[in-house]
């Protein structure tokens, strides 16, 4: 009777095992594949050195000073879709600062930038303020680039004892997720 039970016992460990068993030896896998939302521009000009200015004086940021280009590239180095905004400063140095403003006057200057769509239309009033959407469509793509320039006039009216110093602002240009 013993070696029955014991029989019986070794025999049923045997069946659950064989049962028990393909379902131990599966692992199943499950694979991730992610993307993380990068939000990146470059611009292909850095600086712009606008040289000696006259009263009144427009100048384009082009190869040579003249409206007959967009000088410049955003490219969207990241992966979702952007709208790229500028802002700009008042120039300083000397004795006197120049404010940026909508219109040229008594030691204040206008910069306005164009669009891609549209280039030898400078509608972008640059605002120091704020920033103001440059962006030709509703967002720039991935990998999308887009063409722009811009248009400085010089103050109507120097300050009479304005040094004639070396003077420089800074512009800058900020992507966002476009929504």
């Amino acid at each position: 009777m013993k070696r029955r039970i014991a029989l019986s016992l070794v025999l049923a460990i045997a069946l659950m095992s064989v049962f028990v068993a393909p379902a131990a030896a599966a692992n199943p896998t499950v694979s991730i594949t992610v993307t993380a939302e990068v939000v990146s521009i470059t611009n292909t000009k850095a600086t712009w050195g606008i040289g000696t200015v006259a009263v009144d004086a427009v100048v384009y940021f082009s190869t040579d000073g003249n409206q007959n280009d967009t000088w410049s590239q955003i490219e969207n180095t990241g992966s979702v879709t952007v709208d790229v905004e500028i802002r700009g400063t008042n120039i300083e140095g000397g004795d006197y600062d120049w404010t940026l403003a909508t219109a040229a006057g008594n030691q204040t200057y206008s910069l306005y930038a164009n669009k891609q769509a549209t280039p030898t239309v400078y509608d972008v009033e640059v605002k120091s303020s704020e920033y103001v959407d440059i962006t030709a469509v509703s967002g720039l793509a991935a990998s999308g680039t887009n063409d722009w320039s811009m248009n400085f006039t010089a103050p109507n009216e120097f300050h009479a004892s304005d040094d004639g110093a070396e003077k420089s602002a800074t512009i800058t240009l900020v992507a966002s997720k476009h929504t």
